[in-house]
């Protein structure tokens, strides 16, 4: 499917800190963007506008919004959490056709592989986000670090597929939206799922934040442990990350430890629902199916699961 203008007609799926910030930032760039939300956060944006305080510094985006997606776009990007992609399946089926893109920047494989099996006919994206963002109020989103990036792709692409991705990620791509087709979509997807699942369900299993983990041997080997068990997963399904991936990755974590916040342990301990099962529980699922020993995964994992519904005080 190629693409024949500059400014797209977007769609951002979910009015979290993500979606928010992506969908004010391309209606910066000049796209046509609307943001699907809803309670006072739509209402203050309708009224007022997005508020963006940025590393580029403080904007005002006048971007649509909306209840309930009633048009037809260009591109789909879902920025919903991923346990409620199945709710949403339907008005993904009315929203995909043969001339338009569905993107996905969830964490993890589940959003992709179900979509690819549900609506075999559309143009799934796979794909993933590196984006520190918060919304500590309706109408409002604050953006930190110079870093504000979505990465995608598809696996078993043609030549003119290729070429059409290349051609979508130049339209996106901009100072405050960095955009990169990856050819490698899937060593990208896991390079992230290990380290999110890792650090979140260590901070949440332990109830601490990152800088304690670094500080307790114990809970830096399960840490340890986890990354390396999830790698080995990737490595049966034919994803190769880097030799050093593993060694790379726990000293990332380690240099920027006083800052990491990890939603899975936001929501946690805001007894809010917990997107367990879709990434840390498909790994394992995974790894189960290939015969990877991942028992510290399933020891943190049967340690959370109680809570994957949310309403519950951790204990």
């Amino acid at each position: 499917m190629s693409i024949d203008k500059e400014k797209l007609k977007i769609l951002l799926y979910g009015g979290g800190a993500v979606g928010s910030y992506f969908a004010g930032a391309l209606n910066l760039d000049g796209h046509d963007v609307s943001l699907l939300t809803r309670g006072a956060h739509l209402d203050i944006i309708k009224e007022s506008g997005l508020r963006m305080s940025t590393h580029w510094g403080k904007f005002e985006s006048n971007l649509k919004v909306v209840e309930a997606p009633e048009e037809s776009y260009d591109l789909i990007i879902l920025a919903v959490k991923t346990y409620s992609i199945e709710e949403i399946l339907p008005n993904l089926k009315k929203l995909s056709n043969s001339s338009n893109y569905v993107l996905c920047i969830q964490n993890g494989t589940f959003t992709y592989d179900l979509l690819s099996k549900e609506i075999p006919k559309a143009n799934i994206l796979n794909g993933l986000t590196y984006v520190d963002a918060v919304r500590n109020s309706a109408g409002s989103v604050n953006q930190f670090g110079e870093e504000a990036k979505i990465i995608f792709g598809k696996e078993n692409v043609t030549v003119q597929e290729s070429k059409d991705l290349a051609i979508l990620q130049r339209i996106l791509d901009s100072e405050k939206v960095q955009v990169e087709f990856s050819d490698n979509i899937q060593k990208s997807i896991w390079g992230k799922l290990i380290m999110v699942a890792a650090i979140g369900s260590m901070m949440s299993f332990a109830n601490c934040s990152a800088s304690r983990i670094f500080g307790d041997q114990k809970l830096l080997m399960m840490l340890e442990d986890m990354i390396r068990e999830m790698n080995s997963v990737a490595k049966s399904i034919n994803v190769n990350l880097d030799l050093d991936y593993e060694l790379n990755t726990v000293q990332g974590l380690r240099d920027r430890c006083d800052e990491i916040h990890a939603s899975l342990k936001e929501d946690l301990d805001n007894q809010r629902p917990l997107e367990l099962n879709e990434i840390l529980g498909e790994a394992i699922r995974i790894g189960n199916r290939n015969t990877v020993k991942m028992s510290t995964c399933e020891l943190v994992f049967n340690k959370l699961h109680p809570y994957i519904s949310g309403g519950k005080k951790y204990s």
